[in-house]
């Protein structure tokens, strides 16, 4: 657990660090925040997702699981756009709910319709309610998030997103991801 916390502080930190001290040309597109309306967005993102109240063997533990996402995004103005964020948690788990219940939930799958605020170049704020499904429950969500990134040639924009997931009336979660994504533009 130590090593992949500090591997996510290192590649955050390395991510931040690139973006203040390289000096690397933006196209055009990207050089000016105010031409964003009329974007899509496709990002996949490779992460983990943090939960405090898991269960292994009777006890309560922290749990970080593998998780993959799949997002799109377009932006209908110059600093918002609407978007789909869908996540697949890569193993089971048991999670204890503030009830003392305990429940298993199997490969969830999230999906969540977001608002997405970019009030900089680089940092977007989101916001969204959906669910999270398995097979043996559906849960709604509240999805609240951070998103940085640098834009690379060609399009191409790598980044770091943290989320917190609030699944009403069970658990919370939280996921940082690092991600990749390709920029289409109207033109």
């Amino acid at each position: 657990m130590k090593y992949m916390t500090n591997t996510y502080l290192a590649l955050v930190f390395s991510l931040i660090s690139l973006s203040l001290l390289g000096q690397h040309k933006e196209s055009s597109q990207h050089a000016n925040n105010n031409e964003h309306k009329g974007t899509s967005r496709l990002t996949v993102g490779l992460g983990h997702t943090h939960l405090s109240e898991g269960k292994i063997d009777g006890k309560t533990e922290w749990l970080a699981l593998p998780s993959w996402s799949l997002n799109f995004d377009y932006w209908f103005a110059n600093k918002w756009a609407i978007g789909i964020q869908n996540d697949v948690i890569l193993e089971s788990f048991f999670i204890e709910t503030g009830d003392d219940e305990i429940l298993e939930r199997s490969y969830p799958v999230a999906s969540v319709p977001v608002l997405l605020y970019k009030p900089g170049k680089r940092l977007m704020i989101m916001a969204g309610v959906g669910a999270e499904f398995t097979h043996e429950k559906t849960l709604t969500l509240t999805r609240l998030g951070l998103e940085y990134g640098f834009h690379l040639p060609n399009k191409w924009e790598l980044g770091a997103a943290l989320v917190w997931d609030n699944k009403w009336n069970y658990y919370n979660s939280w996921g940082l991801a690092i991600t990749i994504s390709k920029l289409f533009n109207k033109h």
